[in-house]
């Protein structure tokens, strides 16, 4: 992913909150990276795959695709419609991702996310899923 100067380490991973307008305004299952900006917001970049690109299929791939529009011209961030400053309030923390490695880290439990991410995804990031 390589960050240019200036960037942060990592970026955090979110889910959008249940009942925030997010939730029904991102594509199910969109990746979503931010930071805290000075005025209380956070700065998020999203990644959906609306249109199906075989090359972000996997949650990993929508963060690191997410996180890259965010690194690009550092703090400017590349100009696109999937950037939105909100409340913090309408999204919960899951995990970072490393602004250099694209390396994904969650720190959330698996059913903090398993109604916004697919149980593949949750796989693809190390969680043991039960059968029910």
């Amino acid at each position: 992913m390589g960050s240019p100067v200036g960037a942060p380490a990592r970026l955090r991973l979110y889910v959008p909150h249940p009942e925030s307008r997010l939730c029904s305004q991102l594509a199910h299952g969109s990746a979503i990276v931010g930071l805290p900006l000075a005025n209380g917001k956070i700065r998020i970049y999203f990644e959906g795959n609306v249109i199906g690109a075989s090359n972000l299929e996997l949650y990993r791939e929508k963060a690191a695709h997410a996180a890259g529009r965010m690194l690009h011209n550092y703090p400017a961030g590349y100009p696109t419609r999937a950037r939105e400053n909100v409340d913090p309030r309408e999204v919960v923390e899951v995990g970072t991702i490393d602004s250099r490695t694209g390396r994904v880290e969650i720190s959330a439990g698996a059913n903090e996310m398993s109604w916004w991410i697919s149980p593949a995804d949750l796989t693809d990031l190390g969680f043991r899923l039960e059968a029910r």
